[in-house]
């Protein structure tokens, strides 16, 4: 009788740390899904698309004057963009944004952005504000890493074979 209560006893604890590891799991995939919409709140503004388009269009390696002068009115949008990137830096950094959702959003627009403003901050931080949008630079760097753009795979090519969602990790 004691033995068949240690039994139970060692099949309930089991039981118990199977069913907490699966709802770990459950809250980590709930906690990826709940910053990536987040993200996407962040990021998916009429205003942040604009600036987005703005910053495209620009050529790279303008210096301060020359980026400031071809925005014009615009600046304010495009720096509110920026800050959105510095914003997100961290919270990729920390976890808290796994960094696979985040590039699988925005790692084009995040390289081409700061592709577009790097001369611009580099110029503002040798003129004394040194760690002005840091965190910008290192989730481009971390970007880039990844993939570099110029042996980027379009969505639609990369993933032409995808019938469920398990096939998103195997055709990764």
């Amino acid at each position: 009788m004691e033995l068949t209560l240690q039994i139970v006893q060692t099949i309930a604890v089991v039981v118990g740390v199977v069913f907490g590891l699966i709802q770990l799991y459950q809250l980590r995939v709930q906690r990826e899904a709940q910053g990536a919409a987040e993200m996407l709140r962040s990021l998916q503004t009429s205003l942040t698309a604009r600036a987005a388009l703005l910053m495209y269009e620009l050529p790279d390696d303008l210096t301060t004057a020359e980026f400031k002068a071809k925005l014009g009115e615009d600046f304010a949008a495009v720096s509110s963009l920026m800050a959105t990137f510095e914003s997100l830096g961290p919270l990729v950094a920390r976890g808290h944004i796994p960094i696979d959702v985040y590039a699988d959003y925005y790692r084009g627009a995040t390289v081409v952005c700061w592709r577009k403003a790097k001369r611009y901050v580099e110029e503002q931080r040798a003129a004394g504000w040194s760690n002005l949008f840091e965190w910008f630079e290192w989730l481009a760097d971390r970007m880039d890493e990844r993939t570099p753009l110029t042996a980027d795979v379009p969505a639609q090519i990369k993933y032409r074979d995808w019938k469920t969602p398990s096939d998103y990790t195997r055709l990764r």
